[in-house]
């Protein structure tokens, strides 16, 4: 099949570049021919990328935030058997994605599936989830969707000793403080978007604050912007109202936080940390638990969305739900329940049989097998439905 792949560019260091950047040249190595549409990181004029052996054309975005004036445009230009978009679907216009057969693989982080994502989705081809919860979800909203979960690349995010990733992150210049006296350091690999913070800043700096004046030789590191630039949280002046101890949070370095972190820099962040913090609100997959495991790292995770199926190693936390804008409810981690977890994962570190058990439930998720196993036969489904003589669809330009 052509496949228009709509996301965020595969040079992206976000989720959903991430994904893009592990999955589109292994559909292409399935026999597919791939274009991506780059609805962020591209502008201006296309151009090549190159991986494992295979090329795709990148096409920029038009001239409107998510790509709703150009999409169809570019599906009609490629001769798209399907458009795949890696994105929340709510944001698409059902008359543009209507044209053409829509393929959303999408996130549901919210318990119901909220009206505007059911009410985009009805205008899908086949969405697919990329979470069990999103697929009973979506099937309670009553649509049908495939699932496809998101993956790892389980050889550049492996297993490696704890110290040796400490010395090579330089955590005592990072810190001010020397290493030795490090000894419980946790983790958050969260985008610092959007209000209230649904990575629940405040909830877990709250309790860090409580957990520092027990275990004072602990630190957090926050993989994130701490500005409010990207419409999110001023982590500084919270850090400031909550009078937290100098040395007990560190942030990621500005500029190599814009520029982007390789993934062995990422693989040492997770094997330094005795613990991945990430009790979202609500989470479509949350790829940061994933990987953390694939290191070896447990995790703090919410009891809810698509989290508890993550959480192969570590500690689910209870939360308080609330009502979202979207009409739909997410949660609010209990800090009792969080200080819990932190306290079990203090008398945890060094669990190398944690550590092991972390990484085995994290292989099922390896890109090679997600796509060996999910990706084929849900395309080869597709492309046999696109074949039915009932199932036609008159492209637009076609």
């Amino acid at each position: 099949m052509k496949i228009l792949w709509a996301s965020n560019a595969p040079w992206c260091h976000s989720g959903y570049g991430n994904q893009t950047n592990l999955f589109w040249w292994r559909l292409q190595k399935l026999g597919h021919k791939v274009t991506i549409f780059a609805n962020w990181g591209l502008s201006g004029a296309p151009l090549n990328v190159d991986e494992q052996g295979e090329t795709a054309h990148v096409l920029p975005l038009g001239y409107s935030t998510h790509g709703n004036d150009i999409i169809s445009m570019h599906a009609e230009h490629t001769k798209a058997d399907i458009v795949i978009t890696l994105y929340d679907a709510w944001v698409f216009d059902p008359s543009v994605t209507s044209r053409f057969r829509w393929v959303p693989w999408l996130p549901v982080d919210h318990e119901p599936c909220p009206p505007s994502v059911r009410d985009a989705v009805k205008a899908a081809w086949r969405p697919i989830a990329y979470s069990r919860f999103g697929e009973r979800a979506l099937r309670s909203a009553g649509l049908d969707p495939l699932y496809v979960p998101h993956g790892v690349d389980t050889t550049k995010f492996t297993i490696r000793p704890r110290e040796r990733a400490r010395k090579a992150l330089r955590m005592d210049e990072t810190l001010k403080r020397p290493i030795e006296d490090i000894d419980f350091l946790a983790v958050m690999v969260a985008a610092n978007k959007g209000l209230p913070s649904r990575k629940s800043f405040p909830e877990v700096l709250w309790v860090w604050r409580e957990f520092v004046k027990g275990h004072p030789k602990s630190a957090l590191y926050i993989h994130t912007h701490p500005g409010p630039q990207m419409a999110g949280l001023d982590l500084y002046g919270l850090l400031e109202d909550l009078q937290m101890p100098t040395g007990a949070v560190i942030f990621a370095d500005a500029y190599w936080n814009v520029m982007g972190y390789t993934d062995s820099y990422m693989c040492d962040v997770y094997n330094a940390a005795d613990v991945l913090l990430n009790p979202a609100q609500g989470e479509g997959f949350g790829i940061p638990i994933l990987e953390a495991q694939t290191c070896g790292t447990p995790v703090i995770v919410g009891d809810w969305t698509s989290m508890p199926e993550l959480c192969f190693a570590g500690w689910k936390v209870e939360g308080q739900p609330f009502y979202t804008p979207q009409r739909s409810w997410q949660f609010i981690p209990r800090h009792e329940s969080i200080r819990a977890a932190l306290d079990q994962a203090y008398e945890s570190r060094g669990d190398t049989a944690m550590r092991q058990k972390a990484r085995a439930g994290a292989m099922a998720y390896d890109a090679d097998l997600v796509t060996e196993q999910y990706w084929k036969p849900v395309l080869a489904q597709i492309e046999a439905e696109i074949a039915q003589p009932d199932n036609t669809l008159e492209l637009v330009g076609a």
